[in-house]
């Protein structure tokens, strides 16, 4: 037991205190006379800490809810900032809100996704640098898939500011996956960010319907190879030839020099070449007369501007003869075969390029010396003028030859089969190829031809971007075919 103390002196009554009820409590019990009692230091301690927690205790926030309320304040900033629109939910069941999207014209597109989200500031379970696992519980993952609508998990992590995105209306409709309750993500591919709007946007479009146009940045490149310049001058003179058979004629009885960048027209000649030397100075009667080729390039009469693209569709044929062939029937030129049938490599321009094969030969499998097909690069191309500025339209194809130079019969088939199975980026990298090849370069034996000049391909900034992810359905990578019809017929980018 133990003794009795004796407390007094003017300073105790200090240690005393009182509630908003106005009771007065002291370290002991509860009166504040002076006199004989017990000491109690738990009491005591109390009194100096807290004298009114016993009776007037308020709510407390946990750490649980602290990091949510800071995770929708971090996906509110996020949408807002992208120029969409974050609505929270009011009485919250399993959703925190809906992410309404806005188009590049600031139209509010009625198209939103529902989200929930999740913040911590600790971590999630698993993470490792490439992902982490979130477990959910079993009522809310019930009520996701009865909504009948899209419902993205954002869980958002308040230590690196970051986030990642998954759709779980559609992760757990997998039975396997809801009897686990574990979403997982990719920290690379589920990342949270302005890029994955489009993808969210699409998310609350019916199928069939177009995707909204949501505002971005989005640097195009085109099929547009530009023209930097022509010849300058067009050299015309009188001619007896009624049509290009005559004049290949007078050229072969002129010692079998040729030269096809001309046209004729109303007993004309015109070519970007000299008409008072080489060979087409056998085909002319009068005088060499010359104008400003620039008079037809901005010419604005339809007939002389048909004049004048026949005139360079020749002298671009007649540039690269004889690699290019032009293919009546398709109305496509195509690289010519090497006399001896081997694969023919052009080497691209830019850095770390290793070159694409404008011509391969495939062999059959019973026989590796006899060629069972012949692949070439093919491409229709056309001049265009927009203003001022002349382009040629570069349409990559192919053509297939049983012997690089009869054509098989199956080239319709094999070239379909191609353009199947070959995507976005296969197209362009052939697109570059070809204006790698027709910008030319000097070599040891000539130099570069420079009646017709090409520049760079178009490309274009756009003030709008369009996810091809969604856009485009994706489809698993092409395995080898049919006699090897699908592999190794184009080369993608290392």
């Amino acid at each position: 037991m133990r003794a009795p103390v004796v407390v007094g002196g003017p300073s105790y009554p200090e240690l005393t205190c009182t509630t908003r009820e106005g009771r007065r409590i002291t370290p002991w019990g509860g009166t504040t006379e002076r006199g004989l009692g017990l000491a109690d230091p738990a009491g005591l301690r109390r009194a100096l800490r807290c004298p009114s927690r016993s009776t007037d205790r308020m709510p407390q926030r946990s750490v649980q809810q602290r990091a949510g309320f800071r995770g929708e304040a971090f996906v509110d900033k996020a949408v807002s900032d992208a120029g969409h629109v974050w609505n929270d939910t009011k009485r919250d069941f399993a959703i925190d809100g809906q992410i309404e999207f806005v188009d590049a014209d600031r139209e509010v597109t009625g198209v939103a996704v529902l989200a929930q989200v999740k913040g911590t500031e600790v971590g999630f379970r698993g993470e490792t640098a490439a992902e982490f696992k979130f477990t959910c519980k079993a009522d809310h993952i019930a009520y996701w898939l009865r909504l009948g609508r899209p419902v993205v998990l954002i869980c958002v992590d308040l230590r690196v500011q970051q986030a990642w995105w998954k759709r779980v209306d559609t992760w757990f409709a997998d039975p396997e996956r809801r009897a686990r309750r574990v979403v997982q993500f990719d920290k690379a591919a589920d990342r949270f960010d302005l890029d994955a709007f489009s993808r969210l946007s699409a998310l609350g479009v019916p199928a069939g319907e177009p995707l909204p146009r949501l505002e971005g940045s989005e640097q195009l490149v085109s099929n547009l190879l530009m023209i930097e310049g022509f010849a300058p001058l067009i050299y015309e003179a009188s001619t007896p030839c009624r049509d290009r058979g005559d004049a290949w004629e007078r050229m072969r009885s002129n010692g079998n020099q040729f030269e096809s960048g001309f046209v004729l027209a109303a007993g004309r000649i015109s070519s970007l070449c000299r008409l008072d030397e080489g060979p087409l100075a056998v085909l002319c009667d009068g005088p060499v007369t010359s104008i400003p080729t620039q008079e037809w390039s901005t010419t604005e009469d339809p007939d002389l501007q048909r004049r004048f693209v026949s005139l360079l569709n020749f002298t671009l044929r007649s540039a690269h003869h004889p690699e290019l062939v032009w293919h009546s029937t398709k109305k496509v030129v195509y690289m010519q075969a090497p006399p001896d049938r081997s694969s023919r490599k052009i080497k691209g321009r830019y850095r770390g390029s290793r070159g694409r094969a404008f011509f391969t030969p495939y062999f059959g499998k019973d026989d590796q010396t006899k060629i069972s097909f012949c692949r070439h690069y093919a491409a229709g191309l056309y001049f265009r003028r927009w203003g001022e500025q002349w382009f040629l339209e570069i349409n990559p194809t192919y053509h297939f030859t049983i012997d690089g130079r009869r054509d098989s019969l199956y080239d319709a088939e094999y070239v379909q089969k191609i353009k199947r199975l070959e995507r976005n980026n296969a197209v362009y990298q052939l697109v570059r190829a070809w204006a790698d090849y027709l910008q030319g370069d000097d070599t040891l034996f000539r130099s570069r031809d420079e009646r017709i000049r090409f520049g760079q391909l178009l490309q274009l900034d756009c003030d709008a971007a369009i996810d091809e992810s969604v856009w485009i359905p994706q489809e698993p990578a092409p395995k080898p075919s049919v006699n090897g019809l699908a592999e190794g017929l184009w080369e993608l980018p290392q």
